[in-house]
Order: C-alpha cells, then structure tokens, then sequence
C-alpha cells in the first residue's frame, strides 16, 4: 500500500489538526465542568473540535472541507482533496473496526450487527483501486446506525450524496486517531478500506509525528482526566435503547413525518 501514502506535508497537517482538535476540545470541556452545574453533553463534542482544527491545517495545503448532514442532527466533515481526486474522513478508533469497516464497534467494543449505509456507499470510490488481496463481495443488508453518543457509527448521508461523491472521488482514505487510558492521543493511523472485502488496509502508521513538535505536548491535569473519566462512565450504546434503525423504517418514519 506504499503506493498510496500521502505527502509528508499532509500527513503533518493531519496530524497537527487531529492533537490541535483534541487540545481544544480539552479545553471546552475543562471549561466547561468549572462554569456549568450539568456539562455531559460536552463529552459529544469531540469530533467537532477535531474536525474543526483538521479543516484548518488542510485548507493550508488546499484541501477543502465539506460539510455533511449526519442524520436529523449531526454534522461532519469531508475533506476533499479534488487534484488527487482523493476524499478523506477523521473517525475514532475507538468505534473503528478494519475488518468490518462498515458496521465498527460499539462504544464497548463490541461488533455491530448492523452496517452503517454512509460508509457503505463511500468504501465504493475504492472499487478501482489495487488492493492486496481481493475475495467475492456479499450482499448485506443496508442499515442506518442512529447514536446519541460520539460515535462515528451515527453519521448518514443521502443515496443521491453518495452517488455523486462516488463518480466524484477515485480514492478514499480513513484517518483514525486513538485515545490512551492516559487521555492522550496514542495512535493516528491512515487506512484505504476495499469494497470487495469490507477491510480497511493499512497504508501509513502516522503516529511516529506525534509530539514531534512543541505544540503537540498535552499537560494532563488530573482534574481533567476525572471530567474525562466522568464522560466515559456515562457512554452508553444507543442500540440497546432501540435507536438503531433500519433504512425501511427510516423510510417508513419518513413519509409519516
């Protein structure tokens, strides 16, 4: 998969955005927790910050960030790079499955049963592209994975979104940043996930960029990793309370609405 890393400018640029994003988000929420009587909806806000500071350092090297609708209410990012034709999404590796790229796990690591259509659809811009190994592709199910936690498993996008951005795109990658027992930001990978096989391959380990730069070193106070610890505590899978639907009964909720 060497073939397909990046330049080392936009590995740097990710990487910064991600530590940036997640710095930032310590912040809110340390803020957060010392002004607010009730502050645990803030633990939802994590992608957003690190969304945020990723759009930022890619608009450096001109990449664009679209705004996508995730659901009734939920929005993310799609960072676009239209020279290399090439589309790219920030996820949790915590929610992060390689071998089941389009169902994940949940925020017990536990395997999902259901796929999640939105990434479904976006594995296809990869059907040209040369992977290691290739098998017969399956039919599944489609399903929509509604979550009321920070779980990149609630993102959603229209059929007719997907399809464009498939004719739009020719390769798609997921950059995946993973959270220690410590708080800190331990791991951020990039992968290329293949159609045919439902995996996600790995094409650069970007974690040797970590701390590689004084902006990057975290403090770590023990108030925070209690307010963070807080948050964890409260995490809970939406699945078991009935939020996870399927597209029939989306559709079906659709035309009754």
């Amino acid at each position: 998969m060497k073939k397909f890393r990046l330049s080392e400018d936009l590995n740097v640029g990710f990487v910064d955005g991600v530590i940036d994003g997640y710095k930032d988000y310590l912040r809110v929420r340390k803020e957060a927790a010392k002004n607010l009587k009730i502050h645990g909806a803030y633990a939802w806000v994590k992608g957003n910050h690190i969304d945020h500071h990723v759009a930022v350092q890619c608009e450096k090297l001109g990449i664009v960030s679209k705004l996508s609708k995730a659901g009734i209410t939920w929005q993310y990012l799609q960072f676009q790079n239209e020279a290399e034709k090439a589309l790219f999404l920030v996820k949790n590796a915590r929610y992060f499955d390689p071998n089941a790229v389009d169902k994940g796990v949940d925020a017990n690591g536990r395997p999902r049963t259901k796929k999640a259509t939105y990434m479904e659809n976006l594995v296809y811009i990869n059907e040209d592209v040369n992977f290691p190994e290739e098998v017969d592709s399956a039919n599944h199910r489609k399903s929509i994975q509604l979550e009321l936690i920070e779980d990149p498993q609630k993102m959603l996008i229209s059929k007719e979104e997907a399809d464009e951005v498939v004719k739009q795109f020719e390769k798609f990658y997921i950059i995946t940043y993973e959270i220690d027992e410590e708080f800190l930001i331990h791991s951020i990978m990039l992968w290329m996930p293949n159609p045919v096989n439902n995996k996600a391959y790995l094409v650069e380990d970007l974690s040797m960029l970590i701390n590689t730069k004084p902006s990057h070193i975290i403090e770590m106070e023990e108030e925070t990793k209690a307010i963070l610890q807080s948050s964890m505590d409260a995490e809970y899978d939406a699945s078991s309370y009935d939020i996870a639907l399927t597209e029939d009964e989306i559709d079906e909720t659709t035309r009754e609405s």
